[in-house]
């Protein structure tokens, strides 16, 4: 049997449009996540950097 002569289902059109919300809704919350994962690397980074400068400054200061 070939892939051109198969008979697949397909859900009624009113399930593919609920599929398609739900896909949607998805959709938007790995959008969502993505940005979040952005942001909290971006404040990781500056933290980071705020660390070792402090880490810089220390080990620059001389004791009298």
């Amino acid at each position: 049997m070939s892939l051109s002569t198969m008979i697949l289902p397909i859900p009624p059109l009113a399930e593919q449009q609920r599929i398609v919300e739900k896909i949607d809704q998805l959709m938007a919350l790995c959008d969502k996540l993505e940005q979040h994962l952005t942001s909290v690397t971006e404040k990781q980074a500056g933290l980071l950097n705020s660390l070792m400068a402090k880490v810089q400054l220390k080990k620059s200061f001389k004791w009298s």
